[in-house]
Formats: structure tokens, C-alpha cells, sequence
């Protein structure tokens, strides 16, 4: 009987094993779509710094439609590609709306996760900039884009979907 059993164990192992490798490749898509920042303001030093959680083929796909180019089999982009995309869809505006420069300090990449960092320079109070992000919201439609923002002793949190315009960064 034991013997029954574990051979009928055993063929119902192989059959899932053989079932999840004829699977298409879409069952291994990721079921959210949804991007995470962790942004900090240095108030002595006046630098702004984020850092971005995404995706690597959701950001390769939109880097690519924003290029007008095919996305890349291994979901890899050039940081000029990618800063092009962050900087025209991550934005912040100070008090008087006038944009806030920002620059790229690079990205590294953890199995389907891509850290992507930014910087820039504000003389504006944290409380008084703006911030709009829009990542990934072309592509899909239930994109959440989530940011927590620390200056000092303030934590914030801001949630932004697609068509969301500037709200407070802290």
C-alpha cells in the first residue's frame, strides 16, 4: 500500500511539474503594477533623493515606448534610456512651479527588481514642493505609484494613479 502511494505521489509531482513548464510565459507576470519611492530631503545640505522600486520589464517596456524602440529581450535599458523616461514622468516643482532639476546617481538591479536613484538641488522647504508621478501609468491603467517621503522629523505618504497631477512631496 505504501508503495501505491508513493508512486501515485510520484506521478502527480511530474504531472504539476510538466504542467507548470507547458505553462505560458505570462503566468509568470507579476499580478501588480506598482512602483515604490522612498524619498528624502536633507534640509541642511538642501538635496532631494529618491529612490525608486519598479519592476525591470514593466520599466524596460515603458522605456522602450517612450524611445519608440522594441523592449529588449533581458529588460535591460542604458542609464541615459532610463533617466529619460524617470525625468519626463517623476517630476517636482517648487513653490513658484518652477521645476526642480534632477540628476541620475544610478540604478542597480536585484533578480526582477530595479533600484533607480535620483537627485536634485532645493533651496525650496520640503513642505512647499511638488511632486508628479506618472511611472508606468501609459502601460497600465490600475498603475499605483506609492511614495514616502521623510524630511527630518516628517514622514509622509502619497499614493498617485494614472491622470493624478502635483500633489505635496512632503
Amino acid at each position: 500500500m505504501r508503495r501505491r502511494k508513493r508512486w501515485g505521489a510520484r506521478i502527480a509531482l511530474s504531472f504539476c511539474v510538466a504542467a507548470l513548464a507547458a505553462a505560458p510565459r505570462e503566468a509568470n507576470a507579476h499580478p501588480l503594477h506598482t512602483t515604490l519611492v522612498q524619498l528624502t530631503f536633507d534640509e541642511r545640505a538642501h538635496v532631494l533623493v529618491g529612490s525608486i522600486r519598479v519592476f525591470a520589464g514593466d520599466f524596460a517596456a515603458a522605456v522602450a515606448k517612450h524611445a519608440g524602440a522594441t523592449t529588449p529581450d533581458d529588460d535591460r535599458v542604458t542609464d541615459a534610456a532610463a533617466f529619460a523616461y524617470v525625468s519626463s514622468t517623476f517630476r517636482f516643482t517648487d513653490a513658484a512651479g518652477n521645476p526642480v532639476a534632477l540628476q541620475w546617481c544610478g540604478s542597480r538591479r536585484v533578480n526582477d527588481l530595479l533600484w533607480l536613484c535620483v537627485r536634485g538641488a532645493s533651496t525650496t522647504s520640503p513642505s512647499a514642493l511638488r511632486l508628479t508621478d506618472q511611472m508606468l501609468c501609459e502601460l497600465f491603467d490600475d498603475q499605483i505609484n506609492i511614495v514616502q517621503a521623510v524630511s527630518g522629523s516628517k514622514h509622509t505618504s502619497a499614493l498617485f494613479t494614472k491622470g493624478d497631477g502635483a500633489k505635496s512631496a512632503m
